[in-house]
């Protein structure tokens, strides 16, 4: 994602995020497709840690604040032209894993 963000100058990150926020609640065809996009995420992320989870619950919720994490990141990168909120989000996305995953 960095690297895309860094590619396109950062005018390209996430399509969806704009939509939904502008859209959401004027346009409910929209707002069902930025849902289901975003949901679609989750489910691949829950499905990458699912292995690793005590049960596929736990996994669901972690990666909604994973994705949650990164969405935040790539929008503050985005706004400050720089990278580095990207690389301030891997490490506590690292904890949040690790923590949440051990307990």
């Amino acid at each position: 994602m960095a690297a895309d963000l860094e590619r396109s100058d950062f005018r390209e990150g996430c399509p969806i995020a704009p939509t939904a926020l502008e859209m959401s609640g004027a346009s409910e065809a929209l707002t069902e497709t930025a849902r289901a996009a975003f949901q679609s995420w989750e489910r691949e992320i829950a499905a990458g840690l699912e292995p690793f989870a005590s049960n596929p619950a736990r996994a669901r919720r972690l990666a909604s604040a994973v994705l949650s994490q990164l969405e935040g990141a790539l929008l503050l990168a985005r706004t400050y032209q720089h990278l580095e909120p990207m690389q301030r989000a891997e490490e506590p996305i690292r904890i949040l894993v690790r923590a949440f995953l051990e307990s």
